[in-house]
Parts: structure tokens; C-alpha cells; sequence
């Protein structure tokens, strides 16, 4: 099995809106509190927010294929801290990891942990000194 690490492309696009639902409809499903729902248009309507923040803050976005098909995909931004986060913290440049999905049937195969590493090195290369990625709690199987 060789997967295949490649730079989002805007033909994804529609890939990418159906993980972003698969994702939220996951969160959903585990959210104990059931405080997570998603609306018809979210998938669509993310995707987009997802892409603006990408382009606004020197971020970037990756697919992991197999086979010409698309298996995974990650999304990170540079994160520029505020005057108030320099009141309260050392400077510093963050890279955070935003979206980092792997399709069900292809998880515990080592995608995810190429998309990361290849979103680590983009940050790197950016000047980053600290990489963040946020975890919804009840999701153990992400920690």
C-alpha cells in the first residue's frame, strides 16, 4: 500500500466536503452531551470558511491517495498571536492543524500520521515553533 501525500487541488473540492460531513456526523454520533448537530448545507458551507482561512493565513491543505483515490486530507494555518496573547504568553509562530481526516476504512494504516508529518514540515518551513491540533475530548481514538 503506497499512499500518496499531494497539495490540495480545488478538483478535491467535493471530496473534501463529503469528509467534512462524514467528520461532524462522527463528532455527532460520539458527543455525549449531545450538543453537536449538522445542517444540510455544513459540508459545503465549511469546506468554503475552510478554504478562506487557509488563504488568509499562509495556510495549507493535503489529500492522501491511494490508488488515484483520496483517502484522507489535513488543513493548517499559521496562527499570528494577538496583542493580547503577547501579554499572556513568549512570542512565538504556531502552526495549527485545522481539519485532519482519514476515511473509515483506511484508518489504523498510517495515513494519518503522513498527513501530519507532511503538514509538520510545511509548518517548519514557515518558521513555526509550535504545531497545535485540537481534539474534540470524546473522541479517544484521535488522542
Amino acid at each position: 500500500m503506497k499512499i500518496r501525500i499531494r497539495k490540495y487541488r480545488t478538483s478535491d473540492r467535493l471530496c473534501i466536503v463529503r469528509f467534512m460531513e462524514e467528520s461532524l456526523d462522527y463528532l455527532t454520533a460520539i458527543d455525549q452531551m449531545k450538543r453537536t448537530r449538522r445542517m444540510p448545507d455544513y459540508g459545503e458551507r465549511y469546506t468554503r470558511k475552510l478554504s478562506e482561512e487557509i488563504d488568509k493565513n499562509d495556510g495549507i491543505a493535503y489529500v492522501a491517495e491511494l490508488d488515484d483515490q483520496i483517502v484522507g486530507f489535513a488543513a493548517g494555518r499559521i496562527h499570528k498571536q494577538s496583542e493580547i496573547e503577547m501579554l499572556e504568553c513568549i512570542p512565538s509562530k504556531d502552526g495549527r492543524v485545522m481539519e485532519l481526516f482519514v476515511d473509515a476504512q483506511y484508518r489504523r494504516r498510517n495515513v494519518g500520521t503522513l498527513l501530519m508529518q507532511k503538514m509538520e514540515g510545511y509548518f517548519r518551513e514557515k518558521g513555526c515553533d509550535v504545531s497545535r491540533v485540537e481534539v474534540f475530548e470524546p473522541n479517544v481514538n484521535a488522542h
